[in-house]
């Protein structure tokens, strides 16, 4: 789990320990997504699931420049959809335990990474046809693409305008997958992260 570790784009630890925690709607459609992935010769690889407010509150705080671009979501603005348990972070690999190329690392941040990448399309077709691999068995275990990140999926609660852009969250969806605030789950948190907040609990 790369934010158990330094390496991760923070570059510190973020969790106390590995722990992947999803809300049990999510988890169902995951168990899905590892039925279809089985089919194809395939298994899933994990890399984040549930995120500490504390912790995606540290991250929007450390890099405000992907905030604005899209990557992270603050979460006493943002939907937020790790904060919820609802999002995961995953990829795919082979029959040997070896993941599929998909153009770019976990967390990359850069257009690189959304979907549809021109540059991903043009010089990779390895890449293009994994991430539509993993696409069409998330979107068919009831999940919803996130544009910016390949590896992003979480349930249907977008709300949409008519160019396409997020503009909120389906109001039954947010009361039904509300966040979790912060002071939950204390235990969860890295010492740096937790020190950062001491002066909130």
């Amino acid at each position: 789990i790369p934010y158990a570790t330094k390496d991760n784009f923070c570059h510190q630890q973020l969790y106390s320990h590995p722990f992947i925690y999803l809300h049990r709607d999510a988890f169902k459609n995951l168990q899905k997504a590892s039925e279809f992935a089985e089919k194809k010769g395939l298994k899933i690889r994990i890399w984040d699931a549930y995120r500490p407010f504390e912790v995606q509150a540290f991250m929007a705080d450390k890099f405000p420049e992907h905030v604005e671009n899209g990557y992270v979501s603050h979460p006493s603005e943002g939907i937020t959809t790790h904060v919820r348990g609802i999002a995961i972070d995953l990829t795919l690999i082979d029959k040997n335990g070896k993941d599929l190329d998909m153009g770019t690392g976990f967390d990359e941040m850069s257009e690189l990474s959304h979907h549809g990448s021109k540059a991903i399309n043009a010089n990779n077709k390895i890449a293009e046809k994994n991430r539509q691999i993993l696409a069409e068995i998330m979107e068919k275990s009831g999940f919803q693409i996130y544009e910016n990140e390949w590896w992003h999926y979480n349930l249907k609660i977008f709300k949409y305008d008519e160019k396409g852009e997020i503009v909120g969250a389906e109001s039954i969806a947010d009361k039904n997958y509300p966040k979790i605030p912060a002071g939950e789950f204390l235990d969860l948190l890295s010492p740096d992260v937790k020190k950062t907040f001491s002066k909130d609990f």
